[in-house]
Parts: C-alpha cells; structure tokens; sequence
C-alpha cells in the first residue's frame, strides 16, 4: 500500500463490499442488502467467533478494516467479517437474531463499538498485492474460487501479468496460472449457457475439482482446452460446448435436473473420470448411465476386474463362512442360494484349470 490514512469511522458509515472475492461463494448479488450480507456471513464465515473474540477481549485496535470511498459510500474491502461482528452486536434486532444462543453477549460495551480503527486506501488497486499475500498464499486463505476471481480481477482490471501477480503475493506462477484458467473455464461455460452456478447442485462450490480436473491431458482433451495461452479468457474451443457443459454436470451436478456431482472428491474420482473421457465406451456408458464407477470398470484391462472380483469372492465367503452358527438359521432359501454358489463355484474353477491347461501346453 502506497497511500493510507489511519483513522476511526462510526461503523452505520461502514458498508459491506459486494465486490469482495469472500462473498463470491455466496448467492450475493449486486442488490443484495447489507441484512443479506450479514445472514450471508453469519452462514459461512463463523462471524460467531469473532463475535465470541470481541466480547471477551474487546475490538482489537490494532486490526483496523480497510475501506475506499466508493459510490459515495465508505465501503470496506478487508475486514468484512469483522464488521458483521461488530454490526450484530450494536444492532438489538440482529444481536437478538443471532446471539441469543451466546453466552456473554450482554457484558460488553457497546460504546466503545460505535467506532471501529480504518485504513483509508485511494483504490482498490492500491491495496491489491497486500490483500494477494494475506488472502491467497497468506495466513487467512480464501476458497479456490475466490482466489481466482481476486487473480482475475487484478490481472484483467489492473493490467497484471499473471507472472507478476504470482511473484508479489509469494505464490507459485503455477497456481495462479490454474486458478485464472480454472475461471476462464467457468466463466466460458456460462456464457455458451452450458452452466449455471446458482445451479450447482451442493450449496458448496467446489471449483478446485475443476481447476484441478483440467490439469489432467485427459479432461484438457476433452473439452478442447487450448494449450498455448494460459491468458486466454476463452480457452475452450467453441466446438467442444457440449463437452465443457458436460464436464461442468459431472464436477457440480445439476439442482434443477436433479443430478449430484459424480465428482465427490477429487482422489480417486478425478482419475477415475479422466480414465471415462479417454474412452469412448466408457464415455457413452457414463453418458447413458451417469455412474461413474459402472463406466471406470469399463476403462480397466479384464484381468485386473477378474482378479479382484475372484479375491472379493474368496474374502466374502470366508466371512460368511465364519459367521455361519450364530447367522443361519437353517432357511431352506439360504440353502439353496448355497448350493447355487457351490455349482457356480465348481463351473469357475473347472473353467480356469481348462484355460490353464491351455495356455500350460
């Protein structure tokens, strides 16, 4: 930071930043409210605690919020947590709303809360690499997703080299690079219309499955990810729009279709998935199916399939063996379906011994 004026301002000056990459988790838009702001932390961001901190020990004043005068307003791009804590105690609607259930929440001196300590910045800009170091690569990390809307902002607004962004908040010019292609991504896929975010299916957004999914040779291929400019605010060939609109099904699922993430973590699925897009059996069968796993075996050489169902069964039976006194209770269907197992068993085994034999010869 350049330029900064340290000071006090009354916190019913102070606004929310609708623009903070914190919020973009969110479902926040625009016209939202500062109440909606609030309901919108208060949800995610454990603003209790710090609500816990404050009435325990006080505002530290050694933590002033930073704020710009935008729009007539003062508004504060850091430390919007902190001023959700401070309005819900002032506020005896909100504090009813939601501290009722903390204890401790009537000690404190509301007087000494009417003024929070500020940092006065001339812009956004002016403060960006401070709030790159804290928030990226620093002590008090963002979500993927809004690591990669801050990238994109400072370097799309700000003129930026991805380069240089990576080298002044002390990152790796490889994750930077990701997460803006990771957004471009996204953002790409919005607007072909293949996706919608407020349509993912968890009300968590887990863009570093895709971040990471398009790192892989496989997905890159798929969707037709260009290979030779990580600049690139549209990365995806325009011919590969279905493939894109699949992708982002797969990795967020689809509430209005009713459809879950195929995708639940990243190991083993992203692989998996990876394996499913490089096959074109595989890929019509998660195509039809939507179920990954029944379209990874497809992917599978058959004798790692048939070993490890052969070792399953063999596992399965000692098991059921080993319970047989205390879990038969001498049903004549069970027996029968152990007797089926018995003829199947004999028809494997005279199978694999003709085949060895074979092969043996």
């Amino acid at each position: 930071m350049n330029n900064y004026v340290i000071g006090k301002e009354k916190v019913e000056d102070l606004y929310f930043d609708l623009s903070n990459p914190r919020l973009a988790n969110l479902d926040i838009s625009k016209d939202s409210s500062q109440e909606e702001i609030i309901e919108a932390l208060w949800k995610t961001m454990n603003v209790e605690e710090l609500i816990m901190s404050i009435m325990a020990s006080g505002y530290f004043q050694n933590e002033p919020v930073i704020i710009i005068d935008e729009d007539n307003k003062k508004v504060v791009i850091e430390g919007n947590r902190r001023l959700a804590a401070v309005k819900i105690i002032l506020d005896t609607v909100l504090s009813e709303k939601y501290t009722s259930e903390i204890s401790g929440t009537g000690d404190v001196d509301r007087e000494t809360l009417l003024q929070i300590p500020t940092m006065q910045a001339e812009s956004r800009k002016d403060v960006w690499r401070y709030l790159g170091f804290k928030h990226v690569n620093g002590p008090a990390k963002w979500s993927s997703y809004a690591k990669s809307k801050y990238i994109a902002r400072v370097h799309n607004e700000y003129g930026e080299s991805l380069e240089n962004i990576a080298k002044q908040i002390g990152d790796t010019h490889q994750t930077v690079r990701r997460l803006f292609r990771g957004l471009m991504v996204l953002e790409q896929a919005e607007s072909m219309g293949v996706f919608e975010r407020k349509n993912k299916y968890k009300e968590h957004f887990s863009f570093s499955h895709l971040y990471t999914g398009i790192s892989y040779p496989g997905m890159s291929k798929f969707i037709g990810l260009k290979s030779n400019n990580w600049e690139d605010k549209n990365p995806v060939h325009l011919e590969n729009k279905r493939e894109l609109g699949e992708l982002c099904l797969w990795m967020f699922g689809n509430k209005e279709q009713n459809k879950p993430p195929i995708i639940q973590s990243q190991n083993p699925n992203l692989r998996q998935l990876e394996a499913v897009v490089s096959n074109v059996e595989a890929l019509e069968s998660l195509r039809e199916n939507y179920d990954l796993k029944t379209a990874f075996e497809l992917t599978r050489p058959s004798t790692s399939v048939f070993q490890e169902s052969l070792i399953a069964a063999k596992r399965n039976l000692y098991k059921t063996r080993a319970v047989l006194s205390i879990g038969y209770n001498g049903s004549p269907e069970l027996l029968e379906i152990a007797r089926e197992i018995s003829i199947l068993s004999d028809d494997l085994h005279n199978d694999m011994k003709k085949t060895h034999d074979e092969i043996s010869q």
